[in-house]
């Protein structure tokens, strides 16, 4: 993958990112955090308009990994896939209809205070939220850096200065963080948006363009480019066939959708929200976006499979990440596209990284300083938020340059199995079972993430394949990838199961969540 741009391209990709660090460098400064180390971790995205913190929204739901190995996986697999997309969305309406509102109506900062309101919190709960919050956050951010640094010495043409540019560029991200505050990033967010999704839908523009418009001729040369034929537009590319294929698409669809339900950055913004009419206009501008821009990925990897298919099949699976630039030199021999989209992959991941780094450190500083019963100043939580969110990001590029030749579907499927079967159960009780206690949080977020852990450890991604962690090894007791039928189960139950066998519920407990949701904390 040393090709992909010539010298020309090469500096004019490199120019346009720097000259945008800058800009981003000085807008965080100038519009993040004031002299009150509080301002990181208070509400002060409230200043931006509701549209914008929609937008913000919508972008956190992005990650460098949804623009290259989503892509990748539709040019690769065709339908599965676009299945990745769909439970997405379908998270997306969720969460905007039963979490946003009532959300922002009783955490005052993050979501721990929600727990605490509605009767089911403590100390220990903030403790297990915010250990799965970091186990969550800190593999994204692994993910984030290592596409980056790989996809930045792909276009440098030095395969050996992916270290380099791993830690160059996690260290600038955490920089962004740490100086803007919520604010800040949101200011960031926005701005990738802007840039990203046009030039996303000029792709797919130009996809559909080389194809007459003609969705039927597009989606037969996909067909014949991926080298699977007919089965391109079939389940079963990506998930197998049999009952571990249908159990892996069930897991697909149901995790993506519970673990896009309980993102820890989008939780941070949502709750940032102005009033009940602000979450609605954030969530229609939230989801605008969102299916506008999965509408361009759909067809950008379709296209790449369609154009550049016969080329990902001799790379092999490692060149998925470079799946939109392969398509930009496809469609222009001059380069201006593929500088475009390189653009658009550092600023995906520039802005994803920020937000969760922020969202990591926050849960760190500030939920575990309250939790140790230390809550003397609101300054304080700012500045242990602020060291948190540094030592967070370090370490994160620290870990990226270790596991910079791991399988990367591993770590993804990890922190999504957390968010989809530790966070959510816990967040949709909180909010709707007045029945549920803190034991029953307790029981949801660890059992869960041991069920996780577990469903992961003896899956074909820790050994007995020649793609997993430990390939000379074969301690695999089933073959499902995608654990998502079991785990989200598995934590709902857990929750239920916890809460009612405590025998401390009593009806003081059950008046406490009486709080109305028009008044906030």
């Amino acid at each position: 993958m040393t090709s992909l741009l010539d010298p020309s391209s090469r500096s004019l990709v490199f120019a346009v990112f720097s000259v945008f660090v800058v800009i981003c460098l000085m807008l965080c400064v100038i519009t993040g955090a004031d002299e009150d180390d509080r301002a990181l971790v208070r509400s002060d995205s409230r200043r931006l308009r509701s549209w914008q913190q929609g937008i913000a929204m919508g972008g956190d739901t992005t990650t460098v990994a949804t623009v290259t190995v989503l892509v990748g996986m539709v040019a690769t697999t065709g339908f599965d896939g676009l299945g990745v997309m769909l439970g997405s969305l379908v998270g997306v309406l969720l969460f905007l209809v039963l979490v946003i509102e009532p959300l922002r109506a009783h955490a005052s900062l993050t979501a721990p205070d929600l727990l605490d309101a509605r009767g089911s919190g403590g100390s220990a709960v903030r403790v297990a939220w915010g250990v799965v919050t970091l186990m969550v956050c800190f593999p994204l951010l692994v993910v984030q850096l290592v596409v980056v640094g790989n996809v930045a010495a792909a276009l440098l043409g030095q395969p050996g200065a992916r270290t380099g540019c791993i830690v160059v560029i996690g260290c600038v991200m955490t920089a962004l963080a740490v100086s803007g505050g919520i604010r800040g990033t949101g200011v960031v967010m926005i701005t990738k948006s802007a840039i990203a999704l046009p030039v996303l839908v000029v792709a797919a523009v130009l996809v559909l363009h080389r194809f007459g418009g003609d969705l039927g001729r597009l989606l037969d040369a996909a067909s014949l480019g991926s080298g699977t034929g007919e089965a391109f537009l079939r389940p079963g590319g990506y998930t197998g066939d049999g009952w571990v294929g249908a159990v892996n698409r069930v897991g697909q669809i149901f995790g993506m959708t519970m673990a896009t339900l309980a993102m820890p950055a989008v939780l941070m913004r949502a709750i940032a929200t102005k009033s009940p009419r602000g979450a609605r206009t954030v969530g229609r501008w939230m989801l605008g976006e969102l299916v506008l821009l999965y509408g361009a990925l759909a067809v950008v990897g379709v296209g790449a499979a369609a154009l550049v298919g016969t080329v990902l099949r001799e790379a092999g699976p490692s060149a998925q990440v470079f799946t939109p630039l392969l398509l930009g030199r496809a469609l222009d021999d001059g380069g201006l596209l593929v500088a475009a989209l390189a653009c658009v992959l550092f600023l995906t991941a520039l802005a994803a990284v920020v937000d969760v780094t922020l969202a990591a450190g926050i849960t760190l500083g500030r939920d575990m300083l309250a939790a140790t019963g230390d809550r003397q100043a609101g300054r304080l939580d700012g500045t242990a938020s602020r060291w948190s969110a540094a030592l967070t990001g370090l370490a994160a590029a620290a870990v990226a340059v270790v596991c910079a030749d791991w399988n990367l579907v591993v770590v993804s499927t990890l922190w999504l199995a957390l968010c989809g079967a530790a966070l959510a159960p816990v967040l949709l009780y909180a909010l709707y079972w007045p029945g549920f206690t803190a034991r029953g949080a307790l029981w949801c977020l660890w059992g869960a993430t041991a069920v996780c852990v577990v469903a992961l450890v003896v899956s074909p991604y820790a050994s007995g394949t020649p793609t997993s962690i430990m390939p000379g090894h074969d301690f695999r007791l089933w073959d499902v990838t995608i654990p998502g039928v079991v785990t989200v189960p598995a934590g709902f139950l857990l929750g239920w199961l916890g809460s009612v066998t405590d025998r401390r519920r009593t009806g003081e407990h059950a008046v406490r969540r009486d709080v109305p949701r028009a008044v906030r904390r």
